[in-house]
């Protein structure tokens, strides 16, 4: 398996919730991260060219880590919500999950309980990083 340390383990769950591109040397575990310019308009776009330079010298020998499709994040948040003991805002993120752009209105009504609010980021740092874990897993095998 290709082995990250925690840091880098974090460092590429993050990148990968903001949408980032994360490429993992198979053999070191060297981690190249870059945000595309054509998603993101504050990305360098001389940043992200080098990266994919780097990694077009030799393909095979990086594992791409691509982004978690809508419906895992939504099973995520899903997840959050089951575990969620305030009556009021279990309903609020339920229904949230329902309407029409989930990923908005699950982080307003998550706003309105700052406690709960650092708890989200906790659970889904956690999930993003198990994500992340399973993907190298699944490249090994």
């Amino acid at each position: 398996m290709i082995e990250l340390n925690d840091t880098d383990l974090q460092e590429a769950a993050t990148a990968i919730r903001r949408g980032m591109e994360v490429y993992v040397h198979r053999t070191h575990g060297r981690m190249l991260i870059a945000d595309d310019p054509e998603r993101n308009v504050r990305a360098d776009p001389e940043v992200f060219e080098a990266v994919m330079q780097d990694i077009s010298t030799d393909p095979d020998a990086y594992v791409h880590i691509e982004r978690m499709t809508a419906p895992e994040a939504i099973k995520i948040m899903a997840a959050f919500t089951d575990r969620v003991r305030n009556q009021e805002l279990w309903q609020a993120l339920t229904y949230a999950l329902k309407r029409p752009n989930p990923f908005q209105n699950f982080k307003a009504e998550l706003s309105r309980f700052p406690k709960n609010y650092e708890r989200w980021r906790e659970f889904r740092q956690e999930k993003y990083t198990a994500y992340v874990r399973a993907k190298l897993v699944e490249e090994q095998s």
